[in-house]
């Protein structure tokens, strides 16, 4: 009966780690390209972060498109393609905190993460006197479409990005 118990134990033990193991992989549902549609209160969201008149209206003008691709068992490349600025993060794990250039070019600490099966993206910028402010950003698919949440000072927008 102890040897049952013990492999049971063990069985156990093996199914977390496999299941920890495997929340560290970015769900293939992800891995493509994505080009903004539509936002909603995006203006109000740009407004509570403090953004003037002006740089709301050439963001929210601004064509967006959001590309993963994978790069290796546990990591993919990402990257932000905007009229702006583009962005591009290569060899990004789940959970590891990276040195990356934001959109106002300063050096930010940006970790991805999946929480509660939506994919986060955090960025702290590292110079206090950065544009672009401590931020964290909420993906989920639905269906062909990636939906990103964005929230400050209680106000919630999302941006609709449809696969390409």
């Amino acid at each position: 009966q102890a040897a049952g118990m013990s492999r049971l134990s063990l069985l156990c033990l093996f199914i977390s780690v496999t299941v920890v193991a495997s929340s560290d992989i970015l769900p293939e549902g992800y891995y493509g390209r994505f080009k903004l549609d539509h936002s909603e209160n995006f203006d109000d969201y740009l407004s509570a972060k403090g953004y003037g008149w002006l740089t709301r209206r050439l963001v929210s003008l601004a064509s967006v498109t959001k590309v993963f691709k994978k790069a290796g068992p546990t990591s993919f490349d990402y990257e932000n393609l905007t009229t702006k600025k583009d962005i591009h993060y290569k060899g990004v794990v789940l959970g590891k905190e990276f040195i990356g250039e934001g959109l106002d070019s300063s050096k930010q600490k940006v970790t991805f993460s999946l929480r509660g099966g939506r994919l986060y993206e955090k960025h702290v910028p590292t110079d206090a006197d950065a544009e672009q402010k401590e931020d964290e950003y909420a993906y989920k698919l639905n269906g062909d479409t990636l939906v990103q949440t964005l929230q400050a000072s209680g106000v919630v927008a999302k941006r609709y990005f449809q696969r390409q």
